[in-house]
């Protein structure tokens, strides 16, 4: 093929989307006149086409009405419709200062009923906005109990979490047995377990927080318009306005999304962020993680950040005349980045095994036809790209009830959904979750860093053998959870338990949390006293570590000490101290703390003991020469801050050792932070990279502990050290990481005591 019959093929392949241009003209001229049609008073045309002749003819004979709620947080928007016909519509706004709750808006609701003329008694059914529930696949649901549950538990605080309460509260008051529904909620998820893929193992994507309601709506619209069969439908829908959001219907279901926090940008959000310059950013401390989540899942970006408004109204409609020109040329390169970006959602979506037969465009954005036009350049598909401006999504929640009315037999209930997705998407990890290769060990780390929880993971794999790790009060969630997870992975198994207490309370237990009594991994001892069981069975070489489970940390402790005693280890240098190893999003490596959690008031020679088991954790971890920094609130020694004082004790006394090194009195930001070193013109030994903070108090040491997890989001590997085994605490609020690695340093620490004894 020369350069000119390339030329002619490519030519007639564009020809493929000008064609496409002109069907999506003729396709949104019909869109227009369907939207165009609703209005008050009269039969609503989208809504009769949305549930279909069947079920239209069986509400046109009976009449049934139906109240539509759709709260949002400054006003409530609501509907009500006689059959299929519009009676009224209006947005009630909430009053500022006034008490906003779910009975106040009922009330005003019912008072807006009144206020119209209607009679609330006279209601068939309400349809209300589905909020936060658990996931679900698309579909219209009877509002129960177990909705009311989940959203006691709702992962985001949002107005649509006023929708079904709001509902019931109304209900309360009609005092019938008035039919209650959810249609397409916010947390709908029904995509391929290909879409939930992401290049790490520890993240998983799913379906939610997309516009489902109205694109799912749309869809069908597009299906009952040009008379297609939802077999055959594929299409990429996009909604553009406050939050954006983009999928893929594909036979009925939405398989792919870009959610609301993807990589379209919206009024308030920034949409996808480039990880390269984010991860350099964390590192030199231009940017944190706070940021990072305003900007990407509340409402610190996007246009808000870029342009100083929420408003995409207020953006386009601006007055050039008051702008200067630097902010006209700003704002044209903003809203060219918004097209391009919405493009690109859309072209995602179409990386398809089949070609789409449609893309629409919805939402408030497609009100804009200039802004729409640059959309539709950017996207060189030879499909139609359609504008259905505005929502639909009055009459998807009205169709969604009236379809559950006519035919309530047909549909499935919610904790039934709920339950099923749920088993469906734990399957999927199952798979997801399977190495094709075993993965090596992490091999010798550059420098002797730890990198991450994964090198104590990895170090912790037994080549020979598993351990075995007795749980002392083993009818204990955590604690069987975190054996659960240390036993239950083919390709990760670090151990064997021995569950230790009452048989009939453990053993209900393993069989609610779906733990394996197999004898193999999974051992249970009856026994009532289970502290002194496990000290039994260390004592004898049955069991390598002893974990927490139901008993006290007191009663583990002085149990734990008798035991020692028998084996004539608690003599004067005996002192037990907490080290907990923390991965803190941003930070290269991982920062070790000692001790926040055994010792309240240690004296200068209890404080060397517990450097001393710090260090031989460290240096057992593969730290040879550890940077340890002696925390104070000042880095100059004053007789006025005995922490300060205690400090540089500590430091000279250690100073001349090869096996560490360490500095104090020092700071935390000093410590932590190479920029606060920086800043301060700070030149010691240590400058925002220390492996190991030594606190003067457990107060001092539960504060920053607290501050690492709580507010910079970090995971920890913790144990007791300084007896002859290391001891493992786990916590309720402890995430499965962190019971999986604390284990997982509790093994490694254990198994290098054991090579010292020559066992």
């Amino acid at each position: 093929m020369d350069w000119k019959d390339y030329r002619n093929t490519l030519e007639k392949a564009r020809s493929g989307r000008m064609s496409a241009r002109d069907l999506a003209d003729r396709m949104e001229a019909r869109f227009a006149k369907l939207l165009a049609g609703v209005s008050v008073g009269a039969e609503d045309p989208v809504l009769s086409l949305l549930v279909g002749e069947e079920v239209a003819s069986v509400v046109r004979r009976t009449g049934w009405s139906t109240l539509v709620l759709n709260p949002g947080s400054t006003s409530t928007k609501v509907a009500v419709y006689n059959g299929l016909s519009l009676i009224a519509k209006d947005e009630i706004p909430s009053e500022p200062g006034v008490d906003d709750g779910v009975r106040v808006r009922a009330q005003r609701i019912a008072a807006w009923i009144q206020k119209v003329g209607l009679n609330l008694n006279e209601l068939s059914g309400i349809a209300a906005r589905g909020g936060f529930l658990a996931k679900v696949p698309t579909g219209t649901y009877r509002v129960t109990p177990h909705m009311l549950e989940d959203l006691g538990r709702a992962e985001f605080r949002h107005a649509s979490n006023l929708s079904v309460p709001m509902a019931m509260a109304i209900a309360d008051m009609i005092h019938s047995d008035v039919v209650v529904s959810v249609t397409d909620p916010v947390t709908c998820d029904e995509v391929d377990a290909l879409y939930r893929i992401t290049g790490s193992k520890a993240i998983r994507t799913d379906g939610a927080a997309g516009h489902y309601l109205n694109l799912h709506a749309l869809a069908q619209l597009w299906e009952r318009i040009f008379e297609v069969d939802e077999t055959q439908a594929h299409l990429g829908l996009c909604q553009m306005g406050g939050g954006m959001s983009a999928m893929r219907y594909l036979d009925g279901r939405m398989v792919q999304t870009v959610n609301a926090f993807g990589n379209i940008p919206s009024a308030n959000r920034a949409g996808k962020l480039p990880l390269k310059e984010v991860i350099s950013m964390l590192e030199t401390g231009a940017y944190n993680l706070d940021r990072l989540r305003c900007e990407v899942t509340e409402t610190g970006g996007g246009l808000l950040g870029l342009a100083g408004t929420d408003s995409f109204a207020r953006f386009h409609d601006a007055d050039p005349a008051k702008l200067d020109p630097k902010q006209l040329e700003k704002r044209q390169l903003v809203d060219d980045w918004f097209a391009a970006r919405v493009a690109a959602g859309i072209l995602e979506l179409a990386a398809a095994r089949r070609p789409l037969d449609a893309v629409i465009l919805s939402g408030g954005l497609a009100h804009d036809e200039g802004f729409c036009d640059k959309v539709k350049n950017l996207i060189h598909l030879p499909v139609p790209v359609i504008r259905a401006p505005g929502s639909v999504e009055y009459q998807a929640l009205a169709a969604g009830l009236l379809r559950l009315a006519a035919k309530p037999k047909a549909h499935r209930s919610y904790a039934e959904a709920r339950d099923k997705l749920a088993e469906q998407r734990s399957a999927e990890d199952a798979l997801l979750d399977t190495e094709i290769f075993a993965r090596e060990k992490t091999k010798e780390r550059k420098g002797g860093t730890l990198a991450s929880l994964d090198d104590i993971i990895d170090a912790a794999r037994p080549s020979g053998e598993l351990p075995m790790v007795a749980i002392a009060g083993a009818d204990n969630e955590e604690a069987l959870l975190a054996a659960k997870l240390a036993a239950g992975d083919p390709q990760c198994r670090l151990a064997r338990f021995v569950l230790l207490g009452p048989y009939s309370k453990v053993s209900h237990l393993a069989w609610e949390l779906d733990v394996p009594i197999d004898e193999e991994n999974f051992f249970i001892v009856d026994a009532e006293d289970p502290v002194g069981k496990a000290v039994e069975l260390l004592n004898a070489d049955v069991v390598d570590i002893i974990m927490k489970g139901s008993v006290t940390t007191a009663g583990l402790l002085k149990g734990y000490f008798r035991g020692l005693k028998k084996k004539g280890l608690t003599g004067s240098g005996l002192m037990l101290s907490h080290i907990g190893l923390f991965e803190i999003p941003g930070r290269p490596k991982l920062v070790a703390l000692s001790d926040a959690a055994i010792n309240p008031q240690p004296d200068l020679q209890q404080r060397v003991s517990i450097l001393e088991n710090s260090l031989r954790a460290l240096h057992d971890l593969g730290l040879p020469k550890p940077k340890v920094a002696i925390i104070s609130a000042t880095e100059k020694v004053s007789d006025k801050v005995i922490s300060s004082v205690e400090a540089r004790d500590i430091a000279s006394g250690f100073a001349d050792r090869e096996d560490l090194i360490i500095e104090g009195p020092i700071s935390v930001d000093l410590a932590l932070s190479p920029e606060s070193a920086r800043e301060k013109g700070y030149t010691g030994k240590i400058r925002g990279d220390a492996d190991l903070l030594l606190v003067p108090t457990l107060d001092v040491g539960n504060a920053i502990y607290k501050a690492f997890t709580v507010t910079g989001h970090a995971t920890i590997a913790g144990a007791v050290i300084g007896g002859d085994v290391p001891l493992v605490l786990t916590s309720r609020g402890d995430s499965s990481r962190s019971k999986l690695s604390s284990i997982a340093l509790a093994l490694v620490l254990a198994k290098k005591a054991k090579q010292r004894r020559g066992k």
